[in-house]
């Protein structure tokens, strides 16, 4: 056909061509078998997937719009913040939770929970000074001071009960304060307080008088780990076993030491002195032939500082006498802080500042 100038129209190279002309006609078979053009397959071999109504499908499987609503979106979960920013040095940037489908947990996800700050009191570190007796002294009277009137009142208590028990278990004694003032009577106290009988039921009544000490030890363990002793801190008396078997041995001390004057005071005086870190180590657990050797084994590690710790102890108990022993009150809880702190800190254990 020719145009309006006389020469032929060109014509459209592919119109009127079959889309597979030119190319290998079993190829064009196996594309068209009907003759129909089909969607173009994956370079890899695979069929194309089948069109979804319901849109996209989770990991399972499952349909993310089992509905097909065309307004259809994504749950998403809001984003969180750090309630308190900064409280362990992070910045205050916000932390985006992964988006989810369908109201699924993505696999492998685990929820971010949000940080929060440390109770009150956490904050303080152990103490990492030496051991040396200047250190424990100054920490003693810091942890009494922390809970002073809790010691104060224990002490009284404490006190006061074991005046009883001794009263209870010395007769003569009570007899002689009974009839002070018959110097007759006085007498006759005291020759029964030197009888055997008398000295062995006073030996039970001293044995029974630590046992009440010991609430006292109890306590000053506990300030070493909370600082701040609490009145049922003073109860907590783990390996009480050990303890009563410990007051035996402080009863028969006691014993020796009235039946023979002098020898028997210096033999009670040497085995105090070793048996020292005992009853720390009994209320933490350990058992009672451990913590003995391990009690003797610390003094003669730590001579020195247990010389030191036990002449200030006796010194301040000698000036307690001038304040009618109201100063134990004070001196007692304090000397027993010192103690729990350096077995604390001997045995590798720490303690709170």
């Amino acid at each position: 056909m020719s145009n309006t100038y006389g020469g032929w129209a060109p014509q459209d190279p592919d119109r009127g061509q079959h889309p597979y002309a030119g190319q290998d006609p079993r190829r064009a078979q196996d594309a068209d078998p009907r003759g129909q053009q089909q969607p173009a397959r994956d370079p890899y071999g695979q069929d194309p997937q089948p069109y979804d109504p319901y849109g996209p499908r989770d990991p399972y499987g499952r349909p993310a719009n089992p509905y097909g609503r065309p307004d259809y979106q994504p749950q998403q979960q809001p984003e969180q913040r750090d309630p308190q920013p900064g409280v362990w040095g992070q910045s205050q940037s916000r932390t985006q939770v992964p988006q989810q489908q369908g109201g699924y947990q993505q696999p492998g996800y685990q929820h971010q929970f949000p940080e929060y700050p440390a109770a009150p009191g956490a904050e303080r570190q152990p103490d990492a000074e030496p051991p040396t007796v200047g250190n424990a002294w100054r920490w003693a009277w810091g942890a009494f001071g922390a809970s002073w009137g809790t010691w104060v009142l224990m002490s009284l208590l404490l006190g006061i009960a074991q005046i009883a028990v001794i009263l209870l278990f010395s007769p003569s004694t009570m007899d002689g304060l009974m009839n002070a003032a018959d110097p007759a009577a006085v007498d006759a106290a005291q020759a029964a307080g030197q009888t055997l009988e008398a000295r062995a039921l006073g030996a039970a009544g001293t044995a029974v008088s630590f046992l009440l000490q010991a609430l006292l030890y109890a306590g000053a363990l506990a300030a070493t780990r909370t600082r701040k002793a609490a009145f049922r801190d003073f109860f907590m008396l783990h390996g009480f076993g050990g303890l009563v078997a410990y007051s035996v041995i402080v009863g028969a001390l006691g014993f020796v030491s009235t039946v023979v004057p002098m020898v028997g005071l210096l033999v009670q005086v040497v085995c105090t002195l070793l048996l020292l870190p005992v009853p720390f180590l009994l209320l933490k657990g350990v058992g009672f032939g451990k913590a003995v050797a391990g009690g003797i084994g610390l003094v003669l590690t730590h001579l020195g500082t247990t010389l030191a710790v036990f002449g200030i102890f006796a010194g301040l108990a000698v000036a307690s006498i001038f304040t009618c022993g109201i100063g134990l009150v004070v001196v007692a809880p304090a000397m027993l802080l010192v103690g729990a702190y350096l077995v604390q800190r001997w045995t590798g254990d720490s303690v709170q500042a």
